[in-house]
């Protein structure tokens, strides 16, 4: 839970923090946060993400990845997380990411005589153009074309359907994006201001399920 490259040694000011609760008869329960920057110059979507040992293994860790991205993609930038990732956040990570690709390519390959580009997938998926390409040329679907310089997509759609299949049943849990209720924070030199909310609105970023 507490990692090196993740210490803080300053205030927490400059960040906010995404709180995932369960919510029963006796109120709400914190499983787990995330934490990400006021204003990443590097377009980082998460700093830090933790659930507590109680909760994991339940794919909390990845709801809150997706929420994340959901962010990004509401934003209209696309995001990554900060560098550099633990082994256990590289595998999370390259799960989602994964999952994610795939599940736009599995969609476009049930359609005739439709395409789909990097940047087509960045869009849908918030992603980086960097993690998208990083994801294809791990998995071996990015290959050079004879004679030209420019990579064509292979996809093998019975093996994309089995992993998306299997990605379903293995977490179910997932986003509802109609749920989220929104509000982009307002910067002016170094002061982030949040705009004004009425009392039955739920504060930027905050998702009711």
């Amino acid at each position: 839970m507490f990692l090196d490259t993740k210490t803080l040694y300053y205030d927490v000011e400059p960040f906010l923090f995404y709180i995932l609760c369960e919510y029963d008869s006796t109120g709400y329960h914190v499983a787990g946060y995330y934490s990400k920057e006021k204003r990443s110059v590097q377009g980082y979507n998460l700093s830090c993400i933790m659930i507590l040992p109680p909760k994991q293994r339940e794919g909390y860790g990845k709801l809150l990845i997706e929420f994340s991205y959901l962010l990004s993609k509401k934003e209209g930038m696309p995001g990554s997380p900060e560098k550099p990732l633990s082994d256990f956040g590289l595998l999370s990570y390259r799960s989602y990411w994964r999952r994610a690709i795939y599940e736009i390519l599995l969609n476009v390959s049930q359609k005739t005589n439709c395409a789909v580009s990097i940047d087509a997938i960045s869009k849908k998926t918030g992603m980086t153009v960097d993690d998208i390409i990083s994801t294809l040329q791990t998995d071996g679907m990015l290959q050079r074309q004879p004679g030209v310089s420019n990579y064509a997509l292979v996809v093998d759609a019975k093996r994309i359907e089995g992993y998306v299949e299997k990605a379903r049943e293995k977490n179910p849990r997932r986003i509802d994006p109609s749920k989220l209720r929104w509000a982009p924070f307002l910067t002016k030199g170094a002061a982030v201001l949040e705009q004004p909310k009425g009392d039955d609105e739920l504060s930027a970023g905050e998702l009711s399920v």
